[in-house]
């Protein structure tokens, strides 16, 4: 599953929390705000994880995770930028998280190409003009 998925369905989980629609308490200390404790436990969870990043950096990228949860392209460029930055950090490849986009890029390029070749008769091998363009 590629990024886009992964990130509808994190948005999807922040805002049910955002909007309360989670009605059981998370925080046996706390049963009262569900949004506060998943924030304070994510940032949590994310400073043990990668004890590299600054407290301001985690701060902005859990606020961002309830910010942007009703807007899934932004949702998910606050993702990758995060996971770039850690991604950056260990020296890693970061040119897979943004795989979709060039695909798709160039799923595009390769259509309008074709659409201009069959624009232009004797460009296309018979063989390769859609039934309906035959005559």
């Amino acid at each position: 599953a590629g990024l886009t998925m992964h990130a509808s369905i994190l948005a999807y989980m922040f805002n049910l929390v955002e909007e309360g629609k989670i009605t059981t308490g998370l925080n046996p200390g706390n049963p009262s705000n569900n949004q506060l404790f998943i924030q304070e436990y994510v940032a949590n969870l994310l400073k043990t994880a990668f004890p590299h990043l600054q407290d301001a950096q985690v701060k902005v990228f859990v606020t961002g995770l309830f910010s942007l949860n009703q807007d899934i392209p932004a949702f998910k460029e606050h993702l990758r930028d995060f996971l770039v930055q850690i991604k950056e950090f260990a020296g890693e490849d970061t040119s897979d998280l943004f795989l979709e986009e060039r695909e798709a890029s160039l799923r595009q390029a390769q259509e309008e190409k074709h659409k201009i070749q069959m624009s232009v008769p004797g460009i296309l091998n018979p063989h390769e003009i859609p039934e309906e363009m035959c005559d």
